[in-house]
Formats: structure tokens, sequence, C-alpha cells
């Protein structure tokens, strides 16, 4: 197709605003056009340009750190081993915020008696709190409704894969069936969006650095200037992964220290765990 005749994109709608007015801006505006289009119908054009603003804005940002889009890994036991009793609760409370924005979407979502733009709403409220959070008060809630025969076997299926920490979700008031619908939506935003590969935070790979006692460095991030957080692993080890934090000296050499060593999904979440403590 001629470029000419090409129509306008939600990914040229992002574009612009974040040339015109940088990129968080840009996101605000994105993120309010998509909470200003749930009340009303919509064609199937409008429909796909706010799923190309979505994917577009979240691969635009999935890697930045935006505090209130981490996730405490925790509970309250080992948040009070780790003296961190108060990112537990402020997490909770944050879960609980999540709970009530996704209610409120699905109540805003409604253009006309019996008809929503559950897609639309899932959107707005994934791009205020992000997938993980978003997932995890969807899929807490439709496993402690197991017995409820108005959600489906895929989506309960999808919610047992969740492990939760006690007591850091909530449950939901909106009707069972748009609650089913609601995240069948976001299941395939989360596919659409290729959101996986941004489960966490830093940028893969070692970076050039040589192995660290015979770890290889797979994911890292900054959190100042000179110092970060990184997760590495060694498949012949006792402890296989490692999260370490480390500062960089002014020739550019990485000093690791505080690791904390076990299971893949330990150093994920002492890698998820030091983020949230950080940036909170």
């Amino acid at each position: 197709m001629d470029s000419k005749n090409k129509p306008f994109s939600g990914y040229d709608f992002r574009r612009d605003n974040a040339v015109s007015y940088g990129e968080d801006e840009a996101v605000i505006i994105c993120s309010n056009y998509l909470d200003m289009n749930l009340k009303r119908e919509h064609s199937d054009d409008e429909r796909q340009f706010c799923r190309e603003i979505f994917i577009a804005m979240y691969e635009a940002t999935a890697n930045k750190v935006v505090p209130s889009k981490l996730v405490y890994p925790y509970g309250f036991q080992t948040a009070n081993d780790r003296w961190e009793t108060s990112c537990y609760h402020k997490n909770r409370e944050m879960n609980q915020e999540c709970a009530r924005s996704i209610d409120e979407a699905i109540t805003a979502s409604c253009y006309k008696t019996d008809f929503y733009h559950l897609e639309l709403a899932a959107m707005s409220v994934i791009c205020g709190h992000g997938f993980e959070r978003v997932n995890g008060v969807l899929a807490y809630h439709i496993q402690k409704h197991e017995y409820d025969g108005r959600y489906s076997a895929t989506n309960k299926s999808w919610a047992r894969k969740f492990v939760f920490p006690d007591n850091t979700f909530t449950f939901l008031n909106s009707h069972a069936i748009l609650v089913e619908s609601f995240a069948t939506y976001a299941q395939k935003l989360y596919e659409a969006a290729g959101a996986s590969r941004f489960a966490l935070l830093g940028q893969e790979g070692n970076n050039g650095h040589e192995p660290v006692h015979g770890y290889e460095i797979i994911r890292s991030i900054m959190f100042s200037e000179n110092q970060g957080f990184a997760i590495a692993h060694n498949p012949n080890a006792c402890d296989p992964f490692v999260c370490w934090q480390f500062t960089v000296d002014n020739n550019g050499k990485c000093d690791y220290y505080w690791g904390i060593y076990g299971d893949e999904q330990a150093a994920i979440d002492a890698y998820n765990a030091r983020l949230f403590v950080k940036f909170n």
C-alpha cells in the first residue's frame, strides 16, 4: 500500500505524541484516550486503533521502571523476616486499588444496557497497573471461585498456575460473567503484546561481562548511575540461580555482592522484591 494512502494507526498516534511531548507524556495521553473511549460504541476500525495504541505503548514502556507497576512477591512472614513489612502492606493496598479499578472499568465500559467494551476496559486497567498485578488479581479471584461454573475451564486452568502469598489479594465485586470475559481479554492482550518477554525488567544477557564465580549474568538493571541488581545462572552449582546487587567502578568493572541464592523462582522473587523496595 502506498504510504500516502495508509490509514492513520494507533502506532502513529503514540509515536507522534511521543515525538511531540516525550514518552512519559505520550503514555498519559494514550491512557486517557483509552479511558475516554470506554463509554461509547466503536467500529471495528476504532477497536483496532485502540489495540495498536495499547500494544505500541506497552512495548515502549514495558522495560521501564514504573513504581506503581512493580509487584512485591512475598507474604507477610517473609516480608517480616526481611524487615519489609511496610512494602508488604503497600503492595496489598496497590492490589486492592487494582481490583477497584477493574470493577470501575467494567462498569464504565457498559455503553448501553447489557453491552460492554471489556477489551478496552482491560487495556485501560493494564495501562495503569501493569500485566503482573492485573493477572494476579484476576487469577486469585478465579482460583477462589473454582466452584463457580460461570468461569470457563480455560480460565480456571490459567488461574491455577499462579501461587499467591498470603492475604495479598482481594476479591472483585463485578458479575462473574463479566470478570470471565475481562480475564479472557486480558490474556489475549498479554499474548498480542508478547508481554512474556517483558516479564522481568532490565536488560537480557551479560552485556559482555565475564562470568562471576562461574555464574553468567542473564538479567540486569541499574537503579543509579553506578549501581544495580542482576540475576545470574550457573547450571552446575548447587544453587543454580542468584540475585546480586552490583556496583560499577570508573573503569566499568562490576563488583557483585549481597547474593540471594536458590532456584530460578527464588532469584526472580528476590530481584522483584529488591526493585519494589528500591523504587517505592
